[in-house]
Parts: structure tokens; C-alpha cells; sequence
């Protein structure tokens, strides 16, 4: 990432990357981390394809907060303690298998994420997601943390102590 603008190097993580973390909390208060890979789509939505085994999906269904986190990679990072990251705090609506959406997202996952998630798409248990962000912050180096704000969270305010 050669760009030193927040906005560019925030774009092109989200694009490098192809996993997300996310953060559910279950019906007992218990909090849940996991990942999963994800699609992005203009202007800032998230997709997930996810199992209703792991916890996070069964979490979902019931509570639809969510906090997600795309990190690069710790390979590519010059500091451990100040990876480049973007967080959002979500909100998750089930898309239905019947809404027109469900087999146009899951067409561009599968072109994103391969073969794997093709095969994905005829297991039953498998439960597609819009995670839509409400509140953001890009980080992108020590003194360079950024609150996302305006229409879609595109506006990048420099965050300061005090």
C-alpha cells in the first residue's frame, strides 16, 4: 500500500483482503469471535455466507449486531502493534434465498472465493448475511486512527486524544 491517503489504503484493504473477524454476541451475554470470508459491494455493504453450525450464525439469526474487523495480514505489516485495520460496527439482515438479491450476491462470492463456494451453495445450512455498517474506524499506523463518518462512512476524520 503505497498510498498514504486514509481513504485509498482503506479501500485497497478491503479489496486485498478476502476474510473478515467478526464479533457476535449469543443469547446468554457470551461473546463470540470468528471470521469468514466476505464480499463487499458499493457503496458499503459486507456479504457473508455462513453455516448455522458455528456460533456466530446461530448468534445472528437472533441478534443482528455485529462488529467485524478486516486486518492486513501480519506478514505484510513493518509494526505488529499498528497493523493497518478498518472496523465497523454492523447491522446483519438475513437475505432470503428468495429475494432477487440472494443468487446475484452469491453469483459474485463464488467468482471472489472459488469452487469451494460454489459447493457451499448447495448445503443447507449455509445462511447469506448483508452486514451494513452504522460506525467505522480505519487505522492505519501509530497517530494515523481515523473515525469514519458521513453517507456510507466515507469521510475520514483524523481521531485525536483529548
Amino acid at each position: 500500500m503505497t498510498d498514504l491517503q486514509p481513504d485509498s489504503v482503506c479501500a485497497s484493504l478491503i479489496a486485498d483482503m478476502r476474510s473478515l473477524q467478526l464479533s457476535t454476541v449469543g443469547p446468554d451475554g457470551i461473546p463470540h469471535c470468528g471470521y469468514t470470508p466476505y464480499l463487499h459491494r458499493a457503496p458499503n455493504n459486507f456479504y457473508i455466507f455462513v453455516s448455522q453450525l458455528a456460533a456466530h450464525t446461530r448468534h445472528l439469526l437472533t441478534n443482528w449486531t455485529v462488529a467485524i474487523m478486516i486486518i492486513a495480514d501480519e506478514q505484510s505489516t513493518a509494526q505488529i502493534f499498528a497493523r493497518t485495520r478498518v472496523n465497523y460496527l454492523c447491522d446483519a439482515k438475513q437475505i432470503q434465498p428468495d429475494s432477487p438479491d440472494y443468487s446475484l450476491v452469491l453469483d459474485d462470492y463464488q467468482q471472489r472465493h472459488g469452487k469451494m463456494a460454489g459447493m457451499l451453495r448447495q448445503l443447507p445450512d449455509f445462511v447469506l448475511f448483508r452486514l451494513q455498517p452504522r460506525s467505522g474506524q480505519f487505522v492505519m499506523g501509530f497517530g494515523k486512527a481515523y473515525t469514519l463518518a458521513g453517507d456510507h462512512l466515507s469521510v475520514f476524520e483524523h481521531t485525536r486524544m483529548g
